[in-house]
């Protein structure tokens, strides 16, 4: 049985233009204990981009030795590049206490929950609607490349049903706040928030031996 920790991954995952990279961009900014993990990529940096601020950028050999050595949370090949949640900065930010958000596809938050159990909390953020999807999809212009996302949206919200919670962001403010509420009553659960309580100030809550078996 893997040891209870006081902190946890939120993994956010959404069909593409369901909003999950906005709203977890407002939670890095609202919320001091959420973390963002800083992904690996091959490919090369765009200009202005600096290795371990926006990404780390590996060579393809230095990316394969880490997937075979199960040093990746998630990892997923997008055209012919590859990208990957490194597991230890993920685990350290979870011991530590803190929120670790990864906006991360379907296949990869399945992995994530694999590897960190209870430690990993996943959010599914669904568009109001099929035609407001549609519209948000169709407004970037590109045709044949708004046919593939619709198909693959189709099978990311047909695997919904695995994650913890369903958030739909009609309205992102609101969406903003479910995914905010959801953070603090997964901080509020007991096994969580009796290990803060034991590790507080001073030594931490005093427990009346035996109190906590009863």
């Amino acid at each position: 049985m893997l040891k209870q920790k006081a902190g946890f991954a939120v993994v956010v995952s959404s069909p593409s233009g369901g909003g999950k990279t906005t709203l977890v961009s407002a939670l890095l900014r609202e919320d001091p204990l959420v973390r963002r993990i800083v992904t690996c990529t091959t490919r090369e940096p765009r200009p202005g981009e600096k290795n371990g601020r926006d990404y780390h950028f590996w060579s393809a050999a230095r990316f394969a030795r880490a997937v075979k050595a199960g040093e990746m949370a998630e990892h997923a090949r997008v055209h012919e590049h590859f990208y990957g949640v490194p597991a230890k900065p993920l685990a350290d930010a979870i011991a530590a206490g803190k929120t670790p958000a990864l906006v991360i596809d379907v296949q990869g938050a399945r992995s994530v929950a694999r590897i960190f159990k209870k430690d990993a909390v996943l959010v599914f953020v669904l568009p109001p609607d099929w035609q407001t999807l549609k519209k948000r999809l169709t407004g970037r212009g590109d045709t044949v490349d708004c046919e593939l996302r619709l198909r693959t949206a189709r099978r990311e919200i047909a695997a919904m049903n695995r994650y913890g919670y369903i958030v739909v962001n009609d309205d992102i403010a609101k969406a903003v706040g479910a995914v905010k509420a959801i953070i603090a009553a997964e901080r509020l659960r007991a096994p969580r928030q009796l290990l803060r309580l034991r590790a507080g100030p001073g030594g931490g809550y005093r427990f009346e031996p035996g109190l906590c078996n009863r």
